[in-house]
């Protein structure tokens, strides 16, 4: 009795001890990923170079009570001036990690927490698609599959290994404010959608979405994609003045609140704190400058070919579920949009942070879709086969398999989402069985390791200011003063270059130049000069 007692319990717990296990291995493998790569000095000024001063600067601020250095960062742009990091991006949700410094003051502080974050996140589609699924056979077992999703799918894992980003947080943020949002806790869901809008000035435009998304909702049950619901819903909205019979009270402020906060975030950012801490427009603008005077050329730009590349390495992952509820995944537009439109093809290459607010949408979309799959019975392939059955007479023998399909919806989700998770993370990502699989961070320390170790235990005094090449730079970036040498490294009284840096990767032409520039400089003595790292001291005036 005992035994089958055991044997029931752990059968009902299987579904929630899968995602523990899940969630614990992803945290582990990235969080060591993301030290290791740091360590193995892969990562780079930009960005976790920046965010570390920027991080350091505001602990340090907390602890000595200077408030001069809250969020103070060294102009990454090229001025070599200490400015706020507002005046980059508005992502002051930084400020918040700082504490977390009086436990350890590194680089892998923000890379096990981005880690840990981004692996909660799974818990949350878990719930998501619990709620959908609800009254479903199957519904833990599709949560399960879900959130393995999450935890596998190609575009976070890639946005988790690089580096350290505010936003990336965002992913896990916008997940729980929908979360919370469909149980109704709307307490709950405006403390995440706020948190998720401090992350960077443009998430707003998301959360206003989803406000518009919440008010249309309202006054009808969860959206369910089918051609009968599409039509019901654009009679509905041509009726506005019939709105608010159906919308009820909370939800219409709630969706309304969300909606103002989200545009007043946007606007502020944009239009006051940017330009007051920068002295001038947001840097990303000149990304848009093309369609200011022609904005018809927008219209190629989404029908390129690089497009619907970009679009199916985000779809791809779970099947192209998410294209089968619309309603959801509009709510990701602003950034999708914008990474479109932009003259900057980092922002349409996974292998960055830049769709981190659209990843949520594509997962709440598609749990939407799975379960209108499952609820409608295939009903539109149904009646697709029915026709031309009838069209073209076929015989019925040849229909068995579309007959299977229909007939085991429950199964055939499960085995698209399976295959289609499986097949795009053995070829996108970059775990070890990827075929674009990342092993740098799990090979041998370079011999050179030993001389950043040594220069940053005599260069640890914080207000030493120090200039580096990229890929030292988030070993060097625990202080005040911390220049670019690509930027240039007239202000350092210390320069550490890694000659095997100088001509390789982003800045080359500029590191370059600078380089010469610094072997002609009488103002500079080389001191160090072993395994390719080379170390310059400047000379008292």
């Amino acid at each position: 009795m005992y035994n089958t007692f055991m044997s029931s319990n752990l059968r009902n717990n299987l579904p929630f001890l899968l995602l523990v296990l899940g969630i614990s291995s992803y945290i582990l493998y990235f969080s060591l990923f993301g030290i290791m790569r740091y360590e193995k000095l892969y990562a780079h000024y930009f960005d976790l170079g920046i965010m570390q001063q920027t991080v350091y600067n505001t602990y340090q601020g907390i602890k000595t009570r200077d408030m001069s250095r809250i969020l103070e960062v060294t102009d990454p742009l090229g001025s070599t001036q200490q400015v706020k990091r507002m005046a980059i991006h508005n992502d002051v949700f930084l400020l918040f990690l700082a504490p977390f410094y009086f436990i350890h003051d590194g680089p892998a502080t923000l890379l096990v927490i981005q880690s840990v974050i981004l692996g909660l996140g799974a818990y949350a589609v878990f719930l998501i698609t619990q709620a959908v699924f609800n009254k479903e056979k199957y519904a833990d077992y599709f949560a399960v599959i879900f959130a393995y999703g999450y935890l596998l799918y190609p575009p976070l894992q890639k946005a988790n290994n690089f580096d350290f980003h505010a936003v990336t947080l965002a992913t896990t943020f916008l997940l729980a404010m929908y979360y919370f949002w469909m149980k109704k806790k709307y307490g709950l869901s405006l403390a995440f959608a706020i948190m998720s809008i401090l992350t960077k000035e443009q998430v707003g435009l998301t959360v206003a979405f989803f406000g518009i998304y919440a008010i249309i909702n309202s006054y009808t049950s969860h959206t369910q994609f089918s051609f009968a619901s599409l039509k019901k819903h654009i009679v509905q909205l041509g009726s506005v003045h019939k709105l608010s019979i159906f919308i009820k009270k909370n939800d219409l402020c709630f969706g309304l609140g969300i909606l103002s906060i989200g545009l007043i975030w946007v606007a502020v950012s944009m239009f006051v704190i940017i330009p007051y801490f920068r002295m001038g427009d947001h840097f990303g603008t000149k990304y848009f400058s093309y369609l200011s005077n022609a904005p018809w050329k927008a219209i190629p730009v989404i029908f390129r070919y690089e497009t619907i590349h970009y679009a199916s390495l985000l779809l791809a992952p779970l099947g192209f579920l998410s294209l089968f509820a619309p309603f959801q995944l509009l709510i990701a537009l602003p950034d999708a949009v914008m990474n479109i439109l932009a003259d900057n093809d980092n922002m349409r290459n996974i292998y960055f942070h830049y769709g981190s607010v659209i990843t949520p949408f594509i997962f709440i979309s598609a749990i939407y879709a799975a379960h209108s799959f499952i609820t409608t019975k295939f009903e539109v392939l149904r009646n697709v086969v029915g026709f031309i059955v009838d069209r073209f007479e076929l015989p019925k023998k040849s229909l068995k398999k579309f007959v299977c399909i229909i007939n085991n919806p429950e199964k055939t989700i499960m085995y698209v989402l399976v295959g289609a998770i499986a097949v795009s993370s053995l070829y996108m990502s970059p775990l070890p069985w990827g075929h674009h699989r990342d092993m740098y961070p799990w090979h041998p320390f370079p011999a050179k390791y030993q001389d950043i170790k040594l220069w940053k235990m005599y260069l640890e005094d914080d207000m030493i200011k120090v200039s580096s090449t990229g890929h030292l730079a988030p070993h060097f970036a625990s202080r005040r003063y911390f220049y670019n040498f690509a930027e240039g490294y007239d202000d350092a009284s210390y320069v550490v270059i890694d000659r095997h840096d100088i001509t390789r990767g982003f800045q080359s032409d500029l590191k370059y130049t600078e380089y010469q520039n610094i072997l002609r400089d009488f103002r500079y003595i080389k001191m160090y000069d072993t395994n390719g790292i080379e170390v310059f001291k400047r000379l008292k005036n």
